[in-house]
């Protein structure tokens, strides 16, 4: 979609984190959005405005716009007076820092998490993690980044800080962009193994040992995607 492309058209896929028919059209245009951003179908450098924006993703500018500002605010675009819309690229640098933030918020969300961890909570989680399972054997990783967001979601939320989850949320998919990135080899586990034994741990009770297991989770992005 940007301005060298001749009209490309990538594919329009239901989202998963979408809300249905009750889901406002900001919402509708922010998740379209973020999904060609993080699948790379939008790439870092290109240049769209909303004009094509509105025409690509059959919604009025309106929405288009709350949505830019939105992501916006989160990094993922830049906003150019009078030129469209820029896709934002991250840096090394900027990528270390995502996941030194990470690492300061989410082990602490983690561990609120298991002090109020419910049977429901559990079951959540062990409904996304099946649902993983599927899309690891079936070599799906669109579905299995959605996944993984699922699953951090979950925890931030049942955390019971809802400005940490908020912000922790925004770093999560400014990091999601390296499902896409080519990974190194590192013979680490697959990534839904490492959230079943965090789930594991906070279904114990083991705070130390879920938060310990949440910074190496954090800590294996960096490892197999920027080696």
């Amino acid at each position: 979609m940007s301005k060298a492309s001749a009209n490309p058209k990538p594919s329009r896929k239901k989202n998963s984190t979408t809300t249905g028919p009750a889901s406002s059209l900001g919402e509708q245009a922010y998740v379209a959005i973020k999904r060609l951003i993080l699948t790379r179908e939008l790439k870092p450098g290109d240049q769209v405005n909303v004009a094509q924006l509105s025409t690509h993703l059959e919604l009025g500018r309106n929405p288009i716009h709350l949505a830019i500002h939105r992501l916006d605010r989160e990094g993922l675009v830049a906003i150019l007076p009078r030129k469209g819309i820029l896709i934002k690229a991250e840096t090394l640098d900027s990528f270390l820092e995502l996941i030194e933030s990470r690492q300061l918020i989410e082990p602490y969300l983690t561990g609120l998490a298991v002090e109020r961890a419910t049977p429901e909570l559990m079951a959540r989680l062990q409904e996304i993690l099946d649902q993983g399972w599927e899309r690891f054997h079936a070599q799906d990783r669109l579905g299995s980044m959605e996944t993984d967001r699922i699953f951090h979601q979950t925890i931030y939320e049942s955390a019971g800080n809802s400005l940490l989850a908020e912000f922790a949320l925004q770093l999560l998919d400014r990091s999601m962009r390296l499902w896409f990135r080519p990974a190194a080899p590192d013979g680490g586990k697959p990534n839904v193994a490492e959230l079943a034994e965090l789930a594991e741990s906070i279904k114990r009770g083991d705070k130390e040992a879920a938060i310990s297991q949440m910074k190496e989770h954090i800590g294996s992005v960096q490892r197999k995607y920027l080696s």
